[in-house]
Formats: structure tokens, sequence, C-alpha cells
């Protein structure tokens, strides 16, 4: 048994006080060679503090509060007191599901069974009138910040951010997150699975890192990078380091291996620290596509959907009302007949393909509610539920139309205006969520869960793109189990409601940034029973994304229609003048829910209102320039912008392809300078991309070869036909690129020092965008194979010196850059 040192005992005997809290004099010998003793003299060297009392974050230091003599003897030891949070604080557990939409889920009375959040609903309240942005990473950074997604950057999503203040995607320090604010009042902090909100020229194992979770406030992250993930072949960032945690597990899958390291996180933090509070932020990439549930789950949906979209609705439109999740009276608004078909329209092979398209995507849905149900009993079994605030949000959107009206096999042709035929479909089912699917139901299935609301994801303007369902619990605190709340909430309102709720106010100081004020208003008002119907508190509240835009103001709301539909919107025609030429509508929620009835005409002034409202707070939230035309292509920051050349070194790998030179719609030549030890010298030499498309120079068996995957549609392939000597060897690859517009064909020439050795023409190339999440890497072929001729992770058993990557100048014009389909905006209008 180690004793107590000298100094300490002399200290702890002379009754200091140590860190603002007295220490008696310690008389009893015993206490240093006793375990029990030990602990009483170690526990009250340090004091603690909370912070509240402090505008500052960090909070400074108090004043050392010992003496300081000539010798130890004549001095008095201290220690700067640890920060804790307020006394009760509660543990945080929020929830933020992906696309899914109002009317998916059995909680808000859809026909997806969801009995973990049921379960969750009873215990606690389910709010109907809550609201997000319409858009993934918006809607997520006005959630972390408490402010409008265009006073922190994110009008749009990173990917096709623009230089003005409301869309540079640019989470700068005077918006800090509640994850910041929580981890210096004393909380542990974590966040697993979706980050949406680092600008694409930043999303490098390089950094900076200010942007990432640990640089705004969360100890631990674990999870991706970007809009949506392979869940089978993710590409996982831990803290700020890649890993790849599917290699060597036969069954891997991201959904289940993100519970598994929450509840981990969670019983370290209660192992070594059971009396810090802790704040877990839970954001699963499901259910944005792509939709790949385990099989075992998509069996439990066999033929669960046959009834089809249109019967889904009013199936949903039924138990909602029956529920109490929409009031007497709501409408259903009625089915797009100008856009959709209805179920009874389609064939017998389009039934059977839609309605399997619908059965992975519940399943997905299903089975992450099963994730989260885990994670929600690791606070029970670490003995953390009773006093857990857990907001569990039903979406950052609403369900997503980005599938085509029939579906697509893969996200990525459908941004790339391809895809499968239906009769092409039916013939890969089975595939449908498994490792080779990138898969999207047709958009019939997202307008029937967004029941009783109009539109989908990406429309701001109308509900069935902001509304979402939510539940909030806190067993300590919420006693009226089972309520339904109906005031008007935005996702700016979930941060003040945290801090409310631990008793923390906003900082005006963090990190040396001056805070703007917070913009969200708090609904812990409405937590209590006896404040169940009182009026909203969240007076106005405007919504715009892609031009198209709405004003609520207490019970009324104008809206305006999208430009074009959400399934067009990666390939139709910009409008030059959104302001101008939108088309308004009005909407009384007070006795019209569902925005069914426009009822302008009835009361122009009101529309009036509306609009100078909108124009005011447009102002006021950085929402101008109104742009119609998100684009991968438009010109922003990048690790290799102005360099048409580019030389990767050994070691480079799972560079996101935002980050490297792009290949797309112009000449490119890549340049593997290699060193093989035998002629049977196998691997990649460089790859990007993978089983959903993308390029690589490999050898096999000493043979070279070049493969361009375009879209999981078609590989083409160069090969040598002889295997080459070992020693020295450039191996080259000259793509020439026919121009006339986006994803024309060219002709490839593959070479071997200097001489060409296979060469010929393809009709067609990706054109407008390319696999986000499986990066480049040099020496091997990381996540998932490029060409099925070989396996992941082929590494390349010769040595490679360099690989280099040169690109031409883009052989489109500017108007094919902005557009893939330019009579799809003139279709879109025409239907009227």
């Amino acid at each position: 048994m180690q004793r107590i040192s000298p100094l300490l005992l002399g200290t702890a005997a002379a009754g200091v006080a140590v860190g603002g809290v007295a220490v008696a004099a310690v008389t009893d010998p015993n206490l240093f060679t006793s375990p029990t003793g030990l602990t009483t003299i170690l526990s009250s060297v340090t004091g603690t503090r909370t912070i509240n009392d402090s505008d500052v974050i960090p909070a400074p230091l108090p004043t050392f509060g010992g003496v300081i003599g000539n010798v130890v003897r004549d001095s008095k030891a201290w220690w700067p007191p640890q920060i804790t949070a307020p006394k009760g604080a509660p543990n945080v557990l929020l929830i933020q599901i992906d696309d899914e939409g109002y009317g998916a889920s059995s909680t808000f009375g859809g026909m997806i069974p969801m009995p973990y959040q049921d379960q969750l609903a009873r215990e606690g309240l389910r709010y109907t009138n809550f609201h997000t942005t319409a858009l993934c990473s918006p809607t997520r950074a006005a959630l972390l910040t408490g402010r409008n997604h265009h006073s922190v950057g994110f009008g749009d999503v990173s990917e096709v951010s623009t230089g003005f203040p409301g869309y540079d995607s640019q989470l700068e320090g005077d918006t800090a997150t509640i994850g910041r604010i929580l981890q210096a009042n004393g909380y542990a902090t974590s966040w697993f699975g979706k980050d949406h909100n680092v600008p694409a020229w930043q999303s490098t194992a390089m950094g900076p890192f200010n942007q990432w979770p640990t640089g705004m406030g969360f100890d631990y992250f674990y999870g991706f990078i970007g809009g949506d993930t392979d869940q089978w072949h993710p590409t996982v960032y831990e803290n700020t380091s890649p890993v790849f945690p599917y290699v060597g597990k036969k069954d891997y899958n991201l959904n289940i291996d993100l519970a598994d390291k929450a509840i981990a996180w969670l019983n370290r933090a209660t192992s070594l620290e059971p009396q810090k509070p802790v704040f877990l932020y839970y954001a699963p990439g499901a259910t944005h596509a792509p939709h790949q549930p385990t099989k075992a789950w998509i069996a439990k949906f066999k033929g669960k959907f046959d009834y089809g979209w249109n019967a889904y609705r009013q199936y949903t439109y039924e138990r909602q009302l029956k529920l109490g999740v929409i009031p007497k009276g709501t409408k259903l608004t009625p089915w797009p007949d100008d856009l959709l078909k209805q179920w009874s329209a389609l064939s017998p092979l389009e039934k059977k393909v839609f309605a399997h398209q619908m059965e992975v995507y519940a399943a997905y849905l299903a089975e992450t509610d099963y994730e989260i149900g885990r994670v929600v009993d690791a606070f029970k079994k670490t003995h953390r539920y009773e006093n857990t605030l857990i907001i569990y949000m039903d979406g950052d959107n609403g369900s997503s139309a980005e599938g085509t009206p029939v579906g697509t096999y893969s996200e990525y042709q459908m941004f790339n205006g391809l895809g499968m035929t239906v009769p092409q479909m039916a013939k890969v089912l089975d595939k449908w969520g498994g490792p080779t699917a990138y898969n999207h139901y047709a958009v019939g299935w997202a307008w029937a869960m967004d029941t009783p609301f109009r539109w989908t994801k990406q429309v701001a303007a109308y509900f069935g793109g902001t509304r979402n369902g939510m539940v909030v619990v806190w067993p300590k605190r919420i006693t009226d189990a089972g309520g339904i709340r109906n005031q008007f909430t935005h996702v700016i309102d979930v941060m003040p409601t945290i801090l409310e709720a631990i008793g923390i106010k906003q900082p005006e100081m963090v990190d040396g940034w001056k805070q703007r004020p917070i913009e969200g208003t708090s609904f812990a008002y409405t937590f209590d029973k006896a404040n169940a119907d009182e009026p909203t508190r969240h007076h106005t509240q405007y919504f715009e994304m892609f031009g198209a835009r709405a004003m609520f103001k207490d019970g009324w709301i104008a809206t305006t229609d999208p430009f074009v539909p959400p399934w067009l919107i990666a390939v139709a025609s910009p409008d030059p003048d959104p302001w101008n030429n939108a088309k308004w509508h009005l909407y009384n929620l007070n006795n019209d829910w569902s925005e069914d009835t426009d009822v302008k005409e009835q009361y122009p002034e009101k529309l009036k209102e509306l609009q100078a409202l909108f124009a005011q707070q447009a102002d006021q939230y950085n929402v101008k320039p109104l742009d119609t035309s998100p684009s991968v292509l438009n010109p922003r920051p990048s690790l290799i912008a102005g360099r048409s050349e580019v030389t990767y070194l050994p070691g480079v790998t799972a560079l996101l392809p935002a980050n490297t030179p792009s290949i797309l719609d112009r000449d490119f030549r890549v340049i593997g300078d290699v060193d093989l030890k035998s002629a049977t010298d196998s691997g990649a030499i460089l790859s990007c991309g993978g089983v959903f498309g993308g390029y690589a120079l490999w050898m096999q068996n000493g043979k070279p070869a070049f493969s361009y995957n375009l879209v999981t549609l078609e590989t083409f392939r160069w090969r040598g036909a002889r295997a080459l000597s070992p020693g020295h060897h450039v191996v080259e690859f000259d793509f020439v690129y026919d121009g006339g517009g986006l994803g024309k064909g060219g002709t490839g020439t593959l070479k071997v020092d200097g001489s060409a050795v296979a060469s010929h023409h393809i009709a067609r190339t990706i054109g407008y965008i390319f696999p986000w999440d499986d990066g480049l890497s040099v020496g091997q072929d990381t996540a998932t194979a490029v060409d099925d001729h070989y396996q992941a992770p082929f590494p390349f058993t010769g040595a490679i010196d360099h690989v280099t990557i040169a690109v031409g100048p883009l052989k489109v014009s500017a108007a094919d850059r902005r557009t893939i389909a330019r009579t799809a905006r003139e279709a879109w209008a025409a239907r009227e």
C-alpha cells in the first residue's frame, strides 16, 4: 500500500482551504494507511465550481488560493477547482434520424413500426408542430447553433456552397455550438454518426479541424463526413483519423456499429466519471440513401406494402387522426396527379419493384429505431435514464424525393441524370439494400410518407419538406406521460431549450469570439402539463431553400411553389429571377393544419404582410441572394484549386474526391511511377471511388490495366496483354474527352514506358458528380473495388514512387455546366 506523501499529509493535517473547500485537520493516523482513508484525503484536494456566473468560455481561472512562502513548510498548497455542471443537471441524448417524413413512423401515424420510439412517446411528449429547414446540413447547423441556417452560412449543403455569407458553409466562432457550451460547463460530450457541416475543402485528415466535431466542443467523434455513406463499407473517422471498421468483419453494418460505439462510450464515461453528466448527439446516416439494412430486417417486411402509396396515405391519415397527432378536421392534401402516377395506374412489374423498394426502406427505419433503443437502454443500465433529457427528432427534413419517379439502384446514377429502367431494376431486386446497391425508393413513397402534407425534402415552402415528428422524454421532469404538444417549434429552438433545462445561460464570449444572440426560442415551458395548451412563444419563422420560400407568423403562412420538383433539382435549368418569378399562396393554419386550402384571394393584405416580413427577415438572416441552381460545379475553395497537375506519394488513403483533381468532362492523365519486384506483382497503383463509380490504375500478375466504372451501369476496361518485367516502369492512362456536353464519351489509351498497349473509345462518362464517400488511395483500393476483376483493398505488391494526375480544361460550355437537361424546368412549367 502506497502511503500519502508527507507534503500532502502536512497540508491536509493543517486544515487548509483547498480549492475553496475547507479540509479539516487530520489526526487519525489510520487515514494514511487504509484505502478509505486515502480516498478521504485525495477527494478533498481539489474542489469544484460551476461557471454559469461567467459570461466567458472558457471561464477565467480563480486566483491562487494558497500561500507561497520561501520554503514548503511556510506555504499552503492549492489546486484549481474542477468545473462541474450545475447541480442536478440532466444528461442529454439528442437523436436525429435522417430523411424521415412526418407520416413514416408509427409514433406519428405512419405504417412503419417504431416500437422503441412509441414507448418513449408513451413516457414523454409528442410534438406535432416541429419544423426543420428542408435539407440535411442546413438543419444540422441550425440545430447545433440555435441560429437560422442562413445566419450560420448553411443556406444549402456545403457541396454546393457559394461565396455569399448565407451560403458559404462557414460555422464561425461567434455562433458556438451546444456541444462547446456544454463541454465548458462540465459535460462529457460525444457525437456519433453523420457530420454534414464540414466544408468539403476541409474534409481531409490534415484539417483544419475547427469545423469538425472535435473542434466544435465534442470530446469524441465517431462517424462520417458528408451527406451519406455506404453502410457496408463506410469511410469512418474516429475524432479526425480515418478508420476502416469493416475490415475483417463479414457482416459489418454501420448502423449497428454506431450504436455499439455510443454504448461503449457511455459505459466508459460512467465508469470513469459517474458523477459527470453526458451530452450524446446520435445522428445515424439512416435513413438517408443508401437504404442498407441487414437481410433479417428486410425479410420482416416482405409483402407489407403491396397495397401501394395511395393506400399508405389513407391508412396513415386515419391513424394520425386517431392518435391525435393531427387535429380533427385536418384535410388530406390531394395526390399530385400532374406529377406522380396513382398506384392503380402502375403495371404489375412496377408495383413489384416499388413495393420492394419500400420494404427495404421500412426495414432500414425500423432497424434504426431498434439500434436507438439499444442506446436508450444503455442510459437505463448506467442508471442515468431518470435524469436524461431525450430529444428524438424524426428527420432533418421531409422524406426524400431524390430517388426519381421510379427509384434508383444507385443514388449516384440519379445525380448524374442516369439510371435503370424498371425492368432492369427488377433483375437486381434481390440485391436491393446490399453492398452493391446505393438504392433509393421512388418519389411516390416519399410523398406518401409526408402525409398529410404535400411535397417532400428540399421544399422549404411546404410542410412535406419541413414538418417532422419529435418526441421529448425526461422522466425526472416531464410527468405528462403520453402528452401531445401542438405549439409551433423549429429546430433553432432545441439549443435554447437544452440550455434552459440545464440552467445555463448563453455566454457572451466563447474562445475569444463575441457571441451573436441565439435566434431560437426555448420550448421548455411546454414540459409542464399546465402549459400543454399555452400559445406558442415562437411567433415568426422564415423558410427558404433553392429559391422557394415561406413565411410563418402566428398561425398564418405564405408559401411559394418550388421552381422545379426535387427529383429534377440536380438537372434542371435555373430560374434567373426567383425573387420576382415566385408563385405565392396563403394558408390559415388555425383551421387548415395541412396547408390544403389557398386563401390568398380572400386575404390579400395578409399575403402582402407576410411577403414584406419575409423580405425583412431575408435581409436580417443572410437569405439573399436567392439561387435556384445548386451545383457541385460552382467554383469554391479546394485543396487542388488552380492546379492542373497533382502528384501523390504513398501513404495517401481515402482522400475524399472533393479534394482531388476532377476528371469529369475533360481530358485527363493518370501516371504511375513504379518499381516491380517480380513479373507477377499485382494491386492498385491508384484508385478513386469504388463499386458505385470511379477509376483505378492497377496491375494483375504483372499486366497493367485501367478501369472506369460508370456509376455501376458499366465498367470500361483497358488491359495490357503482356506482363511487365521486374524493375522501373511508368504506367500511364491518357483520356481524350469528346466534348459537346456533360457526360460524353472519349478515347482512352493505356501506355507503358511511353508505348501504347491498349486503346479504345467509350460512348459516355460520369458527367456531373463523382461518388463522394469512397476516396482516392495510393497503393490500394480502399472500401469497395472499382472493378470486380479484383477485390478490395488490393494492395500493390510492388513499390510506388509517386502517382500524378493531370487534367485539361473543361470541354463543356457554361450552360452545360449548369444543367444536364436544359429543358427540365421548361417541361416542369409546361405541366400547367
